[in-house]
């Protein structure tokens, strides 16, 4: 294949264009500035208070001394002169029982009251089949009233005399009633896995009723003046336990390992790891990795 002259012109003519560009001064290509990635977040900061634990239990009020009421023989209950609620004295007379077989002569057993109080209960009517272990009445002094309930074996190692309590009544609702523990039993049942704790109502108030039923928030382990972070600002990795610490100089969090301690109501006890007034992330830490930069955002995300 011959070149012809125009085609040597032209490749000559490359040439040199391309000597040109390569006596052209180089210069670096400027790439646009990589920005540095902002998470906006929300954070606490820390403050030292107290922190109480609690159990919440269910219980009974009931009449002081309260006895139970039984005959002294078996038979058919053929009179009960008093009434439920009624003020008896010791030695009266509360029933009568027939133990007499049908043909034989007819004698009345007599029952009396045991001590003087209230009635508190009678739950059998006339014409009911009695034996010795038949409870014909119950009596109680409903001046001092006390409440009945039980707390799980599980907690009874906070359980002591003197504990405070608020108490809740179905009957009034909007209205809190202090009460303390006063008396503990000695032994756990065997059943429920359970211990009876008797509470005493701090004053006395004519609303409160033998039988009702109620609700017990009981104070125990008081932990005073310690740090305390909600809950949900705690990250656990490989059984490890986290916060991000937030740096106002530069906006920027650190991850720091933290032990816990009690928890109440969405709140955890900080044993170690953080320091007095010290803020945190309490929201948006999910995403978040030691050193990177934040925004807060004030109260939601």
């Amino acid at each position: 294949m011959k070149l012809t002259k125009s085609k040597i012109l032209m490749f000559v003519a490359a040439l040199a264009f391309l000597f040109g560009l390569s006596r052209l001064p180089k210069r670096r290509m400027q790439l646009p500035p990589v920005e540095e990635t902002v998470y906006a977040v929300q954070t606490q900061k820390l403050e030292r208070t107290d922190l109480q634990e609690y159990l919440r239990i269910n219980g009974t009020v009931k009449a002081e001394n309260t006895i139970s009421v039984y005959p002294d023989i078996g038979g058919k209950l053929t009179r009960v002169p008093v009434t439920l609620g009624s003020y008896v004295e010791k030695g009266q007379l509360i029933a009568e029982v027939d133990p007499s077989s049908p043909g034989s002569y007819y004698t009345a057993s007599p029952v009396y009251a045991p001590i003087a109080g209230y009635i508190t209960s009678l739950p059998l009517t006339t014409g009911t089949t009695v034996s010795t272990s038949t409870e014909i009445a119950r009596i109680g002094n409903i001046n001092n009233l006390q409440i009945e309930c039980k707390i799980p074996e599980s907690k009874i190692a906070v359980l002591k005399n003197g504990l405070t309590a608020e108490v809740g009544l179905e009957a009034y609702k909007d209205e809190v009633f202090p009460a303390q523990v006063f008396r503990i039993s000695p032994i756990v049942d065997e059943t429920s896995r359970t211990k009876e704790t008797y509470l005493i109502f701090d004053t006395t108030d004519q609303r409160i009723n033998a039988g009702m039923y109620v609700k017990i928030k009981l104070n125990t382990v008081l932990h005073q003046n310690v740090i305390t972070v909600p809950t949900d600002s705690i990250i656990t990795e490989s059984s490890r336990k986290y916060v991000y610490s937030y740096n106002s100089s530069d906006s920027t969090v650190s991850k720091k390992e933290v032990t816990t301690g009690a928890t109440v109501d969405g709140q955890v006890e900080i044993v170690s790891g953080l320091s007095d007034e010290e803020t945190i992330v309490v929201k948006g830490m999910q995403v978040l990795s030691d050193g990177v930069k934040v925004k807060e955002t004030g109260d939601s995300l």
